[in-house]
């Protein structure tokens, strides 16, 4: 008798542990990416929220060169170097910077990023583009020795001229 009570005690506090917020840190990529977005909506000089995007943004950026071509096969971001970050719109944001692509050089990137107004946790749509072509169109990276600004400069103004560019919708 006294094991059936133990059991019960045991399944109603797993329950009430579901119950407990999910901490910041177990939370996906987008979700976090989503949050710290909304929080630097409402105070865009915090510097501190901004090195907290740079940082997401390496991890986000990484999830979504598989939606790309296989020429990117190879190709993961190692840490947002420069970020630009402006607000288009009550719940859009367009993101500017240079990261690394493995230890092998940089490569400009640039995201749209719609906030979903309803679903607090997801993007309702990203335009994401990464990387620059060669004259062949392949994809290419940078010198790293080349300043971060000068590489926004030479970055493409059309989709079709960056290595990868793509709309991510959720399902």
């Amino acid at each position: 008798m006294a094991r059936d009570r133990i059991d019960f005690c045991y399944s109603e506090a797993l329950i009430c542990d579901n119950d407990l917020p999910t901490p910041d840190y177990k939370l996906p990529i987008e979700t976090r990416l989503v949050k710290s977005l909304r929080v630097w909506r409402d105070d865009p000089g915090s510097q501190t929220v901004k090195d907290e995007i740079g940082s997401l943004l390496e991890w986000y950026i990484c999830e979504c060169i598989p939606y790309g071509p296989t020429t990117l096969g190879g190709w993961w971001s190692d840490g947002v170097i420069y970020l630009e970050i402006a607000q288009t719109a009550v719940n859009a944001f367009n993101l500017i910077g240079v990261t690394w692509v493995d230890c092998d050089g940089i490569a400009p990137f640039e995201i749209d990023a719609e906030l979903d107004p309803i679903d607090y946790h997801l993007f309702a749509k990203v335009t994401f583009r990464i990387g620059m072509l060669d004259d062949l169109r392949r994809p290419k990276l940078i010198d790293p020795r080349v300043d971060a600004l000068g590489v926004l400069e030479m970055r493409p103004r059309q989709n079709r001229d960056w290595a990868m560019a793509v709309e991510l919708t959720p399902p």
